[in-house]
């Protein structure tokens, strides 16, 4: 079975609400409070006020917002594109949201180009698309407003702000752009200064918050905290927030299979599976751990113990196809096994068909040798019973999957594949029969039995061409199955196909 990857995108659509502030009239005038604020800190009397923070943070958050505020990808640009478009109840446009630009351009990558002082907005078929500041009032604004408001909410001793709708609201809105800065840098892969980030919207979400502040909360903060902290390899600090979200029970199931994976990247075997018990332990109705332990048990190569927890699986995901083909394809590997063993075994049984042969003048050795072939044959008509009760079970499990899937590729080819090697067994059987008993007829009849299994395995084959057109495997094993079957318009067809796929 291939592994299963479950992949955590962060969805932006729960943290992209962006809150309208008043900004200040010019540019020049929040220089001067920005300078102004600046001195204060350094002021002994003031920096140790409350006021003095709270009121930096409210500055920062200004200077923040103040060259991009009302921006949003889609705005229209005129009143004419809204018309054009026939967008409704749609009342602002960027020429009415500032003055006019400085100047307006075609780019060679196809955008227009509006030149704000400051700032430069693209847009494409009349709407914004992207833009970018040219200039800013101060650095990192937005970590200023950060560390302002908890520095004005650590200062105020008899916590009266941090109660206060204003500085929830302020909370909120920085909050929100952090996390999304964040998310904007874990998903350009730059994970260290995502969680740097992320950690600050961390601090944040533990203030207490308005009513309608449901757009990050700490619980999905902790969480994508662990996620996060992964990409960023804090590996323990991922752990840590991961706990955090459990206790806060945020997708326990997930944060544990999060935890593990945190120790599987440092090589933690005995961690890693620890931690996936744990949570199974916990919340056994979470189909993400069953999986992991399928994978962790099928690296062991303890199939007793895979086919358990796939059962597991089953139950709570019936409809999933992928848990009957996985389950065949360990029934797949267990005939393989036996058959192995069988192989060897008859070739125990043409040995002692010799050497009883080679005594034929000696009775006593004669008699060893021929209750010898005896014993090796019951143990090898034993093993061949084995054998085919796996083929069956995994031919019934594949058929499973392919009922639910009819074009699921790796049931349809570990199918195909199971009745191509019957061929190839049927084929050897024959001729190791016709050694060890000289019985032409009944080498025959086992022979007879080689076609109608390549023809069922060209059957699932062509399943699986269909379901993935350009798998050179399978356009390989066609034209060998319709070679051997003296089918030439076939073989001819696949001999095609597969230099066509070679040429692309």
């Amino acid at each position: 079975m291939k592994k299963t990857i479950i992949t955590f995108g962060i969805l932006l659509s729960f943290l992209t609400v962006t809150f309208a502030q008043e900004a200040p009239l010019t540019w020049d005038g929040l220089k001067k409070d920005l300078e102004k604020s600046d001195a204060n800190i350094k002021n002994p009397k003031k920096n140790v006020k409350a006021k003095t923070w709270k009121s930096r943070a409210d500055l920062m958050y200004n200077a923040y917002t103040f060259n991009t505020a009302g921006l949003y990808v889609g705005l229209p640009a005129t009143f004419q594109v809204v018309q054009a478009k026939k967008l409704k109840n749609t009342f602002v446009t960027l020429d009415n949201l500032y003055n006019a630009p400085l100047s307006k351009k075609q780019t060679t990558d196809g955008f227009e180009l509006w030149v704000y002082p400051h700032k430069k907005v693209y847009l494409k078929d009349g709407l914004v698309s992207k833009w970018e500041e040219t200039d800013h009032l101060t650095e990192n604004a937005l970590l200023k407003a950060e560390e302002a408001l908890l520095k004005a909410d650590e200062l105020d001793v008899k916590k009266k702000y941090r109660n206060k709708k204003d500085f929830q609201m302020l909370a909120m809105q920085i909050r929100t752009n952090i996390v999304n800065q964040a998310i904007g840098y874990y998903e350009e892969k730059k994970y260290a200064e995502a969680y740097d980030y992320l950690e600050k919207g961390i601090e944040l979400g533990k203030l207490p918050k308005l009513d309608i502040d449901t757009t990050s909360t700490l619980d999905v903060l902790y969480y994508y905290g662990g996620i996060i902290g992964i990409g960023a390899e804090k590996y323990s600090e991922a752990r840590a927030n991961l706990n955090e979200a459990i206790k806060l029970n945020f997708k326990p199931g997930n944060c544990y299979h999060l935890i593990a994976d945190s120790y599987s990247k440092e090589n933690n075997d005995e961690k890693y599976i620890e931690s996936i018990k744990k949570g199974f332990e916990k919340y056994p109705e979470e189909e993400i751990l069953v999986v992991d332990l399928i994978n962790y048990y099928l690296g062991k190569n303890q199939s007793d113990k895979v086919i358990e927890y796939i059962d597991l699986a089953i139950q709570k995901n019936p409809t999933n196809a992928s848990y009957y083909s996985a389950k065949a394809s360990i029934y797949d590997t267990k005939e393989e096994k036996v058959y192995e063993k069988y192989g060897k075994v008859m070739d125990k049984v043409l040995e002692n068909k010799q050497k009883a042969f080679q005594n034929r003048f000696d009775e006593s050795k004669k008699k060893m040798y021929l209750d010898k072939q005896k014993e090796e044959e019951n143990k090898a008509k034993a093993l061949y019973t084995e054998a085919e009760n796996h083929f069956n079970k995994a031919d019934e499990l594949f058929g499973e999957a392919l009922k639910i899937n009819s074009q699921l590729f790796d049931a349809a080819f570990n199918r195909g594949r199971l009745y191509y090697k019957k061929s190839e067994r049927k084929m050897a059987e024959s001729d190791m029969s016709f050694k060890i008993y000289k019985n032409g007829p009944e080498a025959d009849k086992i022979k007879a039995e080689v076609n109608p299994s390549l023809l069922k395995a060209a059957e699932y084959f062509e399943i699986a061409h269909k379901a993935n057109p350009k798998d050179i495997d399978t356009v390989k094993i066609l034209r060998t199955i319709y070679y051997k079957l003296k089918d030439k318009a076939n073989r001819e067809k696949y001999t095609k196909i597969l230099t066509e796929l070679n040429t692309q």
